[in-house]
């Protein structure tokens, strides 16, 4: 029986086989033959516009037709055969309109295909041997190097982007503004790319200012409208969004004479998507449901990017709808080169549906990358790309200062090294935080790598500058005195990094000792706000308000109360881009105690974050300056005082930081010596 049954099944195998062999052969047969006789498509229509080119008489004809085809087939290889034709034509024709138009449009169909740099080089120096004097012509140059500015952020060669960024600077600064406006693009586009997305913002605001000074062409008023929109997603600001998606649809009514139906239900699709976080932010659902509802229905030809960022606003819908599995088929499928905010997403949603595993995992890879980006962000070509900026928008310093900060940082930097090493050694030790601090250390020491590089590397490369004859010969008096500002600013950037260290070392060892005495608190703030203002950006206005007389004092240690309050300034200064930065003291606000604050209409801070900011290394954004130290040693400080800090949760439209200190009278001194 048993026999018989594996004959059974050996017979069926075989014919199984067989079959399974037939169909490979006919498929292969079918496949070789199809190569054979059926062309691809993209052949087929560039051979369909050859041919209905032939049928038409006349140059000038041909080359409208051309125009028009090229309209139609954006970003392809059939559109750069058609731009060459029309630029063949407009070249024995010497149309120069037609010329201009083709050159710029060949480099940017190069771009988004793919080609090589070496390509686009080629393409770049043909404009530039042209060298008309024509406004179109200035245009055209400018959008060719703003094409080969984001072919070097493609391949993470940011020194080569900033050099073009200067060149149009300084090419475009006396002429027009539209050079102007592709600097400030392409420089927001690289910061973005190195996760510095509140400067790509800044950048990305001022190009789109500039462009709307163009009303008769909307067209990069409209992409860097819709630029700002994913920046703001990306810096957690949806309140503005709502600004910026009404300026994309006021524009669109505008251009729809001059823009096909295609282009203008692309930036219709992505108005509406960005329009659902303003509206998430408002916890006003409804109206999100029905933004989601006008972007789906919108049959826009959207690229993978602009499909994902679409999509990954209308999974934020769903999840905020208690809708989790929704959203998921929104943006299922973990794609490791997609947007980093998308993959945030991606993280967010497989929590919500408790796939907590998978979102661990994936957290953990989006983690690895940011770290790697900061790593190679970070690296010697980052820093060589931010001193060329600095030599070009600023002047300089003298060159016997520069080689005293240099001898003096190289030593603080030894000094800071080894009391990290120290400071990474003594938390190891401890059993009881080692799980935190493995992740606290790790980034701690990323962040020293910057903080230590960056005034190091702007030093060394004014030193080379200046140490160097001709250029030397070149800086007038009060260029040099304007380098000793930058080297002051260096050098108490180090200085800081090594105070803060020393203070928590010696905190951590118990040898940190307060002195007490009779103090002025309108003294100290006024010192305070004295010593940090030449920090503060010129638009920003910091201010001094008091309800105590100046002659009224407090029992304490006024260096250490001055140092709370350089820290509230200095961690204000480095968060607040414009608005006003306000230092008041007052009494009434906690009874028998006197309360100092620092008030600022910066970025603010979450309010579930209000403790963990006060803890050791910890930053909210670890692409700023600073260490992480400055507001835990606010902290140990005011304990040593009797007093307490902490961050005023009810203020919104910033951070507002409070240092509260007890009232204490003569009678009080004691021995409080510590």
């Amino acid at each position: 029986m048993r026999k018989f049954a594996l004959t059974i099944n050996c017979a069926i195998m075989n014919r199984i086989l067989l079959f399974v062999s037939l169909f490979i052969v006919e498929f292969m047969l079918t496949t070789d033959l199809s190569g054979q006789t059926n062309p691809s498509e993209e052949d087929s229509i560039q051979q369909d516009y050859i041919r209905r080119l032939e049928n038409i008489q006349g140059d000038k004809a041909r080359m409208d037709s051309l125009y028009h085809w090229c309209r139609l087939t954006l970003n392809s290889e059939c559109e750069l055969m058609l731009l060459k034709k029309l630029l063949a034509l407009a070249e024995t024709n010497n149309n120069d309109k037609y010329k201009l138009h083709c050159l710029r449009n060949i480099m940017r169909c190069q771009y988004n295909i793919g080609y090589e740099t070496d390509t686009l080089i080629a393409s770049y120096e043909k404009i530039v041997n042209l060298n008309l004097k024509s406004k179109e012509y200035r245009h055209v140059l400018a959008d060719a190097k703003s094409y080969l500015a984001y072919q070097y952020i493609y391949e993470g060669n940011f020194v080569n982007v900033y050099d073009l960024a200067n060149e149009m600077f300084r090419d475009f600064a006396s002429e027009d503004h539209y050079g102007l406006m592709k600097a400030n693009e392409i420089l927001a586009h690289s910061y973005s790319e190195i996760f510095q997305d509140f400067k790509a913002l800044e950048y990305a605001k001022k190009a789109f200012e500039l462009s709307k000074e163009n009303e008769n062409d909307y067209s990069e008023a409209l992409y860097l409208a819709m630029t700002i929109c994913h920046f703001l997603n990306n810096v957690g600001k949806p309140e503005e969004l709502l600004t910026y998606t009404n300026e994309i649809g006021a524009m669109v009514q505008k251009e729809e004479s001059r823009k096909t139906e295609n282009e203008l239900d692309y930036y219709r699709t992505m108005q509406h998507a960005y329009a659902i976080g303003y509206y998430l932010y408002e916890e006003n659902l409804d109206s999100a449901r029905i933004e989601l509802y006008r972007t789906k229905e919108i049959d826009a030809p959207l690229d993978e990017i602009d499909t994902k960022l679409r999509n990954m606003m209308m999974a934020r819908y769903f999840v905020a709808c208690n809708r989790p599995d929704t959203a998921w088929i929104c943006i299922e499928g973990l794609d490791t080169v997609a947007p980093l905010i998308y993959q945030e997403e991606q993280a967010r949603v497989l929590a919500a549906m408790g796939r907590y595993g998978e979102a661990y995992e994936w957290e953990r890879y989006i983690a690895h990358r940011i770290s790697w980006a900061f790593d190679e962000t970070f690296s010697n070509q980052i820093m060589e790309m931010e001193t060329r900026y600095k030599l070009f928008n600023i002047q300089a310093q003298k060159n016997e200062i520069l080689r005293y900060a240099l001898i003096g940082g190289g030593i603080a930097a030894l000094v800071i090294i080894i009391l990290v090493l120290i400071l990474y050694f003594r938390q190891k030790s401890d059993a009881k935080k080692i799980a935190r601090a493995n992740n606290t250390q790790k980034i701690f020491l990323q962040n020293m790598s910057h903080e230590l590089r960056t005034p190091l590397n702007a030093i060394c490369g004014f030193s080379q500058l200046l140490t160097d004859i001709d250029s030397r010969a070149l800086l007038s008096d009060e260029e040099i005195q304007q380098y000793g500002e930058i080297v002051r600013g260096n050098t108490d950037m180090l200085s800081t990094l090594v105070n803060d260290i020393l203070d928590v070392s010696d905190m951590e060892s118990g040898k940190y000792h307060i002195f007490l005495d009779h103090c002025h608190p309108n003294e100290i703030c006024k010192k305070a706000i004295q010593t940090v203002s030449y920090r503060c950006p010129a638009n920003i206005n910091l201010y001094y308000t008091t309800e105590v007389e100046d002659d009224f004092e407090i029992y304490s240690d006024a260096q250490r109360v001055q140092q709370i309050i350089i820290n509230y300034l200095t961690n204000a200064m480095k968060h607040t881009t414009e608005g006003e930065i306000h230092v008041h003291c007052s009494l009434k606000e906690n009874p028998d105690m006197i309360t100092f604050s620092v008030t600022d209409t910066g970025v603010g801070v979450p309010a579930e974050k209000a403790d963990l900011i006060f803890e050791r290394f910890e930053k909210l954004n670890i692409f700023t300056q600073g260490t992480g130290l400055g507001l835990a040693i606010c902290r140990q400080l005011a304990t040593l005082l009797q007093g307490k800090v902490y961050l005023d949760t009810t203020y919104t439209n910033g951070a507002r930081f409070v240092f509260v200190h007890p009232l204490k009278s003569a009678e009080d001194k004691g021995s409080q010596k510590q």
